[in-house]
């Protein structure tokens, strides 16, 4: 069978395009603190927290268990009040796959047959450097407080210390904040640089009664009308609070906490400043050119502010000619105490452990832990050289220093 050959005098068929969306596919990521959670779940800022009023827990951790396979409660801590555990049941009855669980089970103590008793779930994927710092159960109060230094904390917190509290309906609200007032205060003057986490259920009892400045972070009722469960932190804008739905038959809602806070080194961009830089060659010429001065020249001066004035100025521009300068770059978040003894030793710290020898890196983080502390303690010294003189402008200086004193632009546009 011959082929025919194609009629020239008819065009040739166009291949058939294809219709275009009418709405164009959104290039980027989801934004929201939600989305930013899902994407590094062990790795916040804060950590994310599940509160939860269980009444009993043991006949709820299917449902737990439920949730947290499906990845529905995948929060680096949970806290559960009214746990209603003793010391008969085990901590295998009431475990989570990939968590610890910190226990504080109603005892004699507290005059109860039914309600009580705290839990703390902390994930093993953001922290496992855990320690209980204390522990208390009385008619009038309940506590479990952890301190835990998570595999990675952002530099201005030093730890991370979350205390799940329980206060019966008819407690002594007195009493009970009395107790916690004082032993809250003994951690924060232990650690005055952690992060300190108060949640629970509070029932009639305000925190904010004794700690003033610390934040709620729920707005919305726990129970029926009334906020009964509530979070506390000494970070404003810490947490934004969403509602869940209850455990079991429980009456109290659970609540999710998405961290909302932004980290210093986030929010604030880095300083450029430009230091002079103390040598012993520059010191020895700088001496040089005073020995070579003529001061009486000085003294010709019709007044004493004069003078001074003269005299300052002209040691200032032999410093300024004398003296190198060098630019620094000063972070935010930079501690106090960081020198460039530290920074060289945390950069060989990083060099041993680029270069893969084990002994080279175990050294080097030896020295580094050493310098940090030896830099710690120069500091604290400088500090107390402040208050040893008799001048009220140093006493002054090392008060501004300890308390982390800044002047409000507001209070500098006043002057």
């Amino acid at each position: 069978m011959q082929r025919s050959t194609p009629d020239p005098t008819i065009p040739p068929l166009c291949p058939r395009r294809r219709r275009r969306r009418k709405q164009k596919t959104r290039r980027g990521k989801r934004s929201g603190l939600r989305a930013r959670l899902q994407a590094n779940p062990y790795k916040p800022a804060l950590p994310s927290l599940f509160l939860a009023n269980a009444r009993s827990l043991t006949n709820k951790m299917d449902e737990i268990r439920l949730q947290v396979v499906s990845g529905k409660r995948d929060s680096c801590v949970a806290i559960v009040t009214e746990t209603w555990l003793d010391e008969k049941i085990p901590d295998a009855a009431v475990e989570l796959a990939s968590r610890t669980v910190l226990r504080a089970d109603r005892t004699a103590d507290s005059d109860k047959r039914r309600g009580g008793g705290l839990a703390l779930y902390v994930h093993n994927s953001w922290c496992t450097d855990i320690s209980i710092m204390g522990t208390h159960c009385s008619p009038d109060l309940e506590y479990l407080t952890v301190k835990c230094r998570p595999f990675k904390l952002v530099r201005e917190f030093c730890a991370v210390i979350i205390t799940a509290v329980y206060i019966p309906p008819r407690a002594n609200a007195k009493l009970a904040l009395e107790e916690l007032y004082r032993f809250i205060s003994e951690q924060m003057n232990a650690y005055p640089e952690a992060a300190v986490i108060v949640a629970g259920d509070f029932n009639h009892v305000e925190l904010k009664a004794v700690f003033p400045k610390f934040q709620k972070q729920i707005k919305f009722p726990t129970r029926e009308n009334n906020i009964l469960d509530q979070v506390y932190c000494n970070i404003s804008g810490a947490y934004r609070a969403v509602a869940a739905p209850h455990l079991g038959m429980s009456d109290h809602i659970s609540v999710e906490l998405l961290p909302a806070y932004v980290p210093v080194i986030c929010r604030t961009r880095p300083t450029t400043k430009t230091v002079q830089v103390w040598s012993e060659e520059a010191s020895s010429t700088l001496q040089d050119c005073f020995e070579h001065t003529d001061w009486g020249v000085f003294k010709e001066a019709s007044d004493l502010e004069t003078y001074t004035t003269s005299v300052l100025d002209y040691v200032q521009f032999c410093t300024d000619a004398v003296l190198p300068t060098k630019t620094i770059k000063v972070f935010p978040n930079q501690k106090p105490w960081m020198d460039s003894t530290v920074r060289s030793l945390l950069r060989a710290r990083d060099t041993a452990f680029r270069s893969g020898d084990r002994l080279a890196y175990s050294s080097a983080r030896r020295e580094l832990r050493e310098g940090i502390q030896l830099a710690k303690h120069r500091h604290k010294h400088r500090i107390e050289e402040h208050f040893r003189e008799d001048n009220p402008r140093s006493m002054w200086r090392g008060i501004r220093a300890i308390t982390d004193y800044k002047q409000s632009e507001r209070q500098v546009s006043q002057f």
